[in-house]
């Protein structure tokens, strides 16, 4: 689960990296929008790029050491 604080991955989508995740830029998440019934939104700002809306499902979340929380 995305909150705001995590530091994120984007995932590619489409081919044979389908959601697997773009280690080339590290993001945080600034913001987080939800609607009853919608895919959660994360404003997220990746380098030093003005940031932008992502769904929860196209951001893949790090962990460290495979820590879960």
């Amino acid at each position: 689960m995305i909150k705001v604080g995590d530091i994120v991955y984007k995932r590619y989508k489409g081919g044979l990296m389908n959601n697997r995740p773009k280690t080339d830029s590290l993001g945080l998440v600034i913001k987080e929008h939800k609607m009853k019934g919608a895919w959660p939104q994360f404003y997220v700002q990746f380098d030093k790029l003005s940031p932008k809306w992502y769904y929860s499902h196209d951001l893949h979340r790090i962990t460290v050491g495979g820590e879960t929380r």
